[in-house]
């Protein structure tokens, strides 16, 4: 037995009372005279032992009394687990899932106000001392306050759909955090887990859930009215060049998430004043891609959206995006013992590169501001002080093009190519070989080629340089020998680097002298310019890099029609990011296409869009979630299926047995027993 106000037993101390009262007696005798004493001696002897008895139970009445009022007070109860907090105060922790998904109908309005009117009927329902940790899926400071009943109601009315998504062992985790820190202050109870979610399969997981024995776990699903949806999942072009003039080609990737087949399902774009319809045809269950083609007509930042029209979920009917439509590409080619002077000739002969050749003895890291691309042109060596600026370089979004020289410093070189997720060299081996296989599905040869071609006679090396291919953390060959040795090796993370294993030499073979080698310079030009990416995701994306020329000493703002917003910034060398994850972030951004501003003045703009996380429909069913938390060893659940609203199912949290009403009747009875008891004693006295 436990006490929700074990204060209270020190009430039991009054027991003393009774018990004094009935050894000493303050009751005043009154004398009387009689002629004889002999009738009254045996009346006492006859009367004296049913007196003690009857005094004996007026004091067991006062006393059981005493306790059992005591006892009320005290509010005892039985755990029903042996683990359960040894606190008084009740804690009802109740988790509102305000996610996109929410917004959905039910039978009774959308799943979010059903939600909210269950947590009002819970909270409700709880014992007037209970404390309520209640959270949405900001899980920010603010909601790790524990709250009285009524201030839990009140913040109830506040509860607004968000772009945040939360899984329900993620949100059961941090609650528990937050509980943990507050125990250490206050002396908390039995704890109750509520959880009103549609419980989507694909953000909510219940992997990282410990075992429990002590809290109580209410799981309570809500059921939409229809489980289909048509979403935008992304889009992309084949070219990351976008000139005047210069037709660009986007591809649209939309999905069907419902049992049927669509036909003609419109998607509405429009880009700087370009509007048009594209029809798609959608398979059930599955997605399909189209592709359109425009040409912009302005240089700059350049805006576009996507639209599908959808009747039940809307966060991912549109998508929004940017590109930058580039005046110029400046190029660093530096130039070593072994160049090829004809590298920066052919970038001249396009007037989109900006070309500027200088020695390599010669450099500064200045020399790098601005710079899209640099070409290192037959170097034999990278001194410590080039290798830690091109790295920085390569670090910011700029790309490095590695064409060796013919006689090595293989420790220089090779720390340099270490630093960039290169493969190392280990020697140079003179054996003539053709190019055999060109990676036509490598993005890097996207659109260069009309189709694939095999057998074609492609240009060879008499000399390569033989790499450690084993040492590579990054690196893909996209060009590779008859022998099978990479001849073009492209960096598959986030670094922008290229390695060609031989030298731009005419005593190394005919591949200088090939349309291919042109081809594959140009290509490398057009991938180096420094575009940042399409879109950012609420909530998500943590480093949009910001390439224009800014104050770093003022923030960076995103601005709309109606608000302002600065996020968190960091600065990398001449770059600097933005950061716009986090729950304090998707409170105040929405979906759309918003001013960067620096300095009271517009450096570009920024693409958000929610997350299509949620854009699958689909949840867990109530079987399914009772499976996993006792496969988490959960011991203590009850669940509720809400699809016929909330006014059809009676909610009920697990409340303690109010025993004290039980020891309130007892003590009352007592009561009336030591009342008849004092009353049969009078009359008796009387006659």
């Amino acid at each position: 037995m436990k006490f929700v106000y074990p204060e209270f037993l020190w009430g039991l101390t009054l027991l003393i009372v009774p018990i004094i009262i009935h050894l000493f007696s303050f009751k005043r005798y009154k004398t009387l005279y009689f002629s004889s004493l002999q009738f009254i001696q045996q009346v006492e002897q006859k009367n004296r032992s049913t007196q003690k008895i009857k005094n004996l139970l007026v004091l067991i009445c006062r006393l059981l009394m005493i306790l059992l009022i005591v006892l009320a007070f005290a509010q005892p109860f039985f755990p029903k687990s042996s683990h359960i907090q040894t606190g008084t105060t009740p804690i009802l922790s109740v988790h509102v899932d305000n996610s996109f998904s929410m917004t959905m109908k039910g039978v009774e309005g959308t799943l979010l106000s059903e939600a909210v009117e269950a947590a009002r009927q819970l909270i409700q329902k709880a014992p007037l001392n209970t404390k309520v940790l209640l959270t949405t899926n900001a899980l920010d400071g603010v909601e790790s306050r524990i709250s009285t009943k009524v201030q839990a109601l009140e913040r109830l009315d506040q509860i607004k759909p968000s772009p945040m998504v939360r899984s329900f062992d993620e949100v059961i985790k941090w609650q528990k955090e937050q509980l943990k820190n507050a125990i250490q202050i206050d002396n908390y109870g039995q704890t109750q887990f509520v959880f009103l979610s549609d419980f989507q399969r694909q953000t909510n997981q219940f992997n990282l859930l410990e075992p429990d024995s002590a809290g109580y776990y209410l799981p309570i699903r809500f059921v939409s009215q229809e489980q289909t949806n048509l979403s935008i999942d992304s889009v992309w072009f084949d070219s990351p060049l976008h000139k005047v003039g210069v037709a660009n080609n986007l591809s649209i990737k939309a999905s069907n998430h419902s049992d049927r087949d669509l036909q003609n399902v419109a998607l509405s774009f429009e880009a700087n004043g370009i509007k048009r319809d594209v029809f798609i045809d959608i398979q059930k269950n599955s997605s399909a891609t189209t592709t359109l083609t425009f040409t912009p007509k302005e240089t700059g930042v350049q805006t576009g959206s996507i639209r599908i029209e959808d009747k039940h979920f809307f966060s991912d009917d549109d998508y929004f995006f940017t590109y930058q439509v580039a005046t110029k590409s400046n190029i660093l080619v530096l130039n070593g013992e072994d160049a090829n002077l004809n590298v920066p000739s052919i970038y001249r002969l396009d007037q989109f590169y900006a070309v500027q050749a200088i020695d390599a003895t010669s450099f500064t890291k200045n020399a790098l501001d601005n710079i899209n691309l640099v070409v290192l042109n037959g170097l034999n060596e990278i001194p410590s002080g080039l290798s830690a600026n091109l790295i920085e370089f390569s670090t910011n979004g700029g790309t490095v093009a590695i064409f060796p020289g013919k006689s090595l410093n293989l420790a220089s070189f090779n720390a340099f190519l270490e630093k960039v997720k290169m493969p190392s060299i280990a020697k140079e081996v003179a054996q003539p070989s053709r190019i055999n296989t060109i990676n036509y599905k490598d993005p890097f040869f996207k659109g260069v080629f009309d189709k694939e071609k095999e057998n074609l006679s492609l240009p060879g090396v008499t000399k390569f340089y033989l790499t450690n291919q084993n040492s590579s953390l990054g690196a893909m060959s996209i060009v590779e020998l008859q022998n099978g040795k990479p001849l073009l090796y492209r960096n598959s993370t986030n670094q922008q680097v290229y390695f060609f294993t031989s030298v731009l030499d005419g005593s190394h073979g005919s591949f200088i002298s090939d349309i291919l080698f042109t081809t594959i310079l140009l290509r490398i030009g057009e991938l180096s310019l420094l575009n940042p990416p399409l879109e950012v995701t609420i909530g998500e994306s943590t480093n949009y890099p910001v390439y224009n020329v800014v104050d770093p000493n003022l923030p960076i703002v995103i601005k709309g029609a109606n608000f302002e917003f600065i996020p968190p910034k960091r600065q990398n060398g001449n770059v600097h990011y933005i950061d716009i994850s986090g729950a304090g972030i998707a409170s105040v951004l929405t979906s759309g296409i918003f001013d960067l501003t620096n300095n009271d003045k517009i450096i570009g703009k920024i693409a958000v869009n929610y997350t299509r996380r949620e854009s699958k429909i689909g949840s867990w069913n109530k079987e399914e979630i009772e499976n996993s938390l006792k496969a988490a060893m959960i011991q203590n659940i009850k669940s509720f299926n809400v699809d016929q609203g909330v006014s059809s199912i009676n909610l009920n949290i697990d409340k303690p047995y109010p025993y004290w009403k039980i020891f309130v009747s007892f003590a009352l009875l007592f009561l009336v027993i030591e009342m008849l008891l004092l009353k049969l004693w009078k009359k008796n006295i009387k006659k």
